[in-house]
């Protein structure tokens, strides 16, 4: 459950990613960049849902290498985007920091609590 909460994180950041491709339809720069974080984002979904697949030999060493990707990402649209769009699309990604450093497991109240509560924060 606590995987299934985080991968519902980062379908509002995609979200969010989908919203700004439309916007930036016109700025090449942009849209390539929103195009690879979009990729990054998905990559991570797939292997969170990986993660969520194996039961007893799962390790979440990746997670890091993902997650450096879409900082990557987000450090060159800082340049592209305008401030109140990248300021959306940041506090979407911490979020989605701050809820990947606690262990990724199959159901854990107090994950699904802070979960909820920086989605309270950041997107509503």
């Amino acid at each position: 459950m606590s995987i299934k909460d985080q991968v519902r994180i980062i379908q509002r950041v995609e979200k969010n990613v989908t919203e700004l491709q439309h916007r930036y339809a016109s700025n090449h720069l942009a849209t390539l960049e929103l195009h690879k974080l979009d990729t990054s984002l998905q990559k991570l979904t797939t292997y969170l849902n990986d993660l969520d697949q194996l039961k007893p030999n799962y390790s979440t060493n990746e997670i890091d290498t993902h997650i450096d990707a879409i900082n990557l990402h987000l450090d060159i649209l800082k340049v592209e985007l305008e401030k109140k769009d990248y300021q959306k699309l940041n506090n979407g990604i911490k979020v989605l920091r701050t809820v990947l450093r606690f262990h990724p497991v199959k159901y854990s109240f107090f994950t699904y609590m802070i979960n909820w509560l920086f989605e309270l924060l950041y997107f509503v």
